[in-house]
């Protein structure tokens, strides 16, 4: 077996074990290598890296493959990290690994849905192993997800352009983007990522171009190119992704807050409302004449006016009324 960086030396050794641990399954070039250890507080220069990094390669026990085809190489590991070796995953856990994985696709930035490609296989794998008959394995056919929108198809998203942009985010650097506006016409520009938000099918990117100070909205299935730089994203110290939804920018508001007063008949509709209220400032009580009284402080939107419209006449809704609250500056 080759000697690898100095084994002999507990140091080295424990260099070597760390950059093994950032080497996935699929490809990643020295620099993410390198940034991702500098994250972890261990500096090394790109000359020691590549040193360190050739001698793994020639060691066979450590399976390390490398692509030289391109500038800069790529590695990769061909068996997985020692820490996710699991030979007997128990049928639960394989379960709620395969639920997490089809739900948080989107949620996770490439490192680390990349780092945990070998759980996801491996559950999927102790599933089949279990028989086509077995209870376990027929599960995951009774479990679903019903959304209250109109079902539509997800776009497309390239899968480079997912990658760019959650590493982006996950390193907090900049991202040079070529996309297409609403209008169909083609821009490029450089942006500092803020967040991710996934609108029922739909993936945007909030952003703030270079030289503007406002925040823009990029929808990952437009974006074509998506190169990740090696400059430090500009991230305002006021900004929080939850803060930013809160005020409105996801849920096509027209900037109004009302105080909601609806009148309906239904009292199966009044039972779903009285355990999923639409928040806590709601209020339902039952009227003389057997009808129920809405009142609930909301965002006057879209989603709320076609809420209404298609509970209409299900509900028995008699009376829809929107008081002014606020509107938004």
């Amino acid at each position: 077996m080759p000697r690898v960086a100095n084994q002999n030396n507990i140091s080295d050794a424990l260099i070597v074990i760390t950059i093994l641990k950032q080497i996935p399954r699929h490809w990643i070039t020295a620099s993410q290598i390198q940034q991702n250890l500098a994250e972890l507080g261990m500096e090394l220069s790109p000359r020691r890296l590549q040193r360190i990094l050739e001698s793994m390669r020639e060691c066979d026990e450590l399976q390390i493959d490398v692509d030289k085809t391109n500038r800069p190489y790529g590695y990769r590991r061909s068996v997985p990290d020692a820490d996710l070796v699991i030979d007997n995953l128990p049928p639960t856990q394989s379960l709620l690994i395969r639920l997490f994985e089809e739900h948080m696709h989107y949620q996770l930035p490439a490192p680390i849905s990349g780092s945990l490609r070998y759980l996801f296989d491996k559950a999927s794998l102790s599933l089949k192993e279990q028989g086509a008959t077995d209870k376990m394995n027929r599960w995951l056919k009774k479990v679903a997800f019903v959304s209250g929108c109109v079902p539509m198809m997800p776009p497309r998203i390239l899968e480079r352009i997912f990658n760019a942009v959650s590493e982006a985010l996950y390193r907090d650097v900049m991202l040079h983007v070529k996309f297409e506006n609403s209008r169909g016409e083609q821009n490029e520009a450089d942006v500092s990522p803020l967040g991710l938000v996934q609108q029922e099918q739909r993936l945007y990117l909030v952003c703030q171009f270079a030289g503007y100070d406002n925040y823009r909205h990029l929808a990952l299935h437009r974006i074509s190119e998506a190169r990740v730089l090696d400059f430090q994203a500009v991230r305002p110290e006021d900004f929080s992704l939850d803060k930013y939804i809160s005020e409105r920018h996801f849920n096509y508001s027209n900037g109004r807050r009302v105080r909601l007063i609806l009148e309906f008949t239904s009292p199966e509709t009044a039972r779903n409302l009285s355990e999923t209220p639409f928040n806590t400032t709601q209020k339902l009580q039952k009227l003389p004449d057997g009808a129920w009284r809405l009142e609930a402080d909301m965002d006057d939107t879209v989603l709320l006016d076609g809420w209404i419209a298609g509970w209409r006449e299900k509900a028995g809704i008699r009376k829809v009324e929107k008081v002014l609250i606020a509107e938004k500056a």
